[in-house]
């Protein structure tokens, strides 16, 4: 007779291509896997994957069958969240986010997460946005919180928040308050990762100015070029929200100038999975905190 954890198994092999990936991500064995498969494929009277050295495909059965076994999951899922809220959400939650989000409503969001869901743990990982689109993509991370939006079929991409970005650097520099962007050049232009839009876009911009003889520092990390400006060694484009204390004790001044990149602007990306509740859920609880702090 089948159950829901055969169910289960069939539509995470069909989402990962893979016993062992779909083993990996229930955390149990490749062995008990293809133990449910079989005796699934033994109640259902069918074979649903094509086996054929070390591939795995779904027989033309196997995706007539998929979204039927897809909508019990989400069904299930349903009934339980609706007979208890609160405690029918749990288990681990992965969320990707990229820095900027950190210095901003990060913490608010996560605190909210706790309140409503106390049974869901989270894992959280800070990275750039190219290696939480890879992450994403490999279903390692349930969430991503990055510089969107990531432009693949099956992710599910809403635009949460965006944050203009503006010259900044050390009084100690003695750039005027308003100052075109060719003065910016006497010392490095701090900015976003090269893989970055940001760092694309500054780059293009002193290229077609024809200004060559630009020195860039492109850092990863957001905090360290907070820092790096702070301290007099070049001049950065940021987002007010994440130097709010440098601007208000003047250890950081914002500079006029001709132009500027374009602002951030940040999407909730996912991809639907047979428990994705719990995903959807969290992604309301985002948007109702973004929405709250008025970011």
């Amino acid at each position: 007779m089948l159950n829901l954890k055969q169910l289960e198994t069939f539509v995470w092999i069909a989402n990962l291509g893979s016993f062992r990936l779909a083993a990996e991500h229930l955390c149990t064995t490749q062995p008990a896997i293809s133990t449910r498969i079989s005796n699934l494929e033994h109640s259902l009277n069918t074979t649903l994957f094509n086996r054929d050295k070390g591939t795995v495909s779904l027989t033309a059965k196997g995706r007539e069958l998929l979204p039927l076994a897809e909508n019990i999951l989400n069904s299930t899922a349903q009934l339980c969240y609706k007979a208890d809220a609160t405690s029918a959400l749990s288990g681990l939650l992965r969320i990707g986010v990229s820095e900027t989000v950190v210095h901003t409503w990060l913490p608010q969001f996560l605190a909210s997460i706790n309140e409503k869901y106390p049974d869901v743990e989270v894992e959280l990982i800070v990275d750039a946005t190219v290696n939480l689109n890879k992450e994403l993509l490999a279903h390692n991370i349930d969430i991503a919180i990055l510089l969107g939006p990531v432009s693949e079929p099956a992710v599910i991409n809403h635009v949460i928040c965006e944050y203009p970005l503006y010259w900044v650097a050390s009084p100690e520099l003695g750039l005027d308050a308003t100052s075109s962007t060719h003065a910016f050049t006497r010392w490095p232009i701090i900015t976003y990762a090269r893989n970055t839009v940001p760092y694309y876009e500054i780059h293009r911009h002193f290229t077609e100015q024809k200004i060559h003889q630009v020195q860039y520092y492109s850092v990863s990390a957001l905090s360290a070029s907070v820092k790096l400006v702070e301290s007099g060694v070049g001049v950065a484009t940021l987002p007010k929200e994440v130097i709010k204390e440098q601007l208000e004790d003047g250890r950081l001044t914002i500079i006029d100038s001709d132009w500027t990149p374009n602002p951030l602007t940040f999407t909730v990306s996912y991809i639907t999975t047979p428990d994705s509740l719990l995903i959807e859920e969290a992604v309301k609880v985002a948007f109702e905190m973004v929405n709250k702090l008025g970011q």
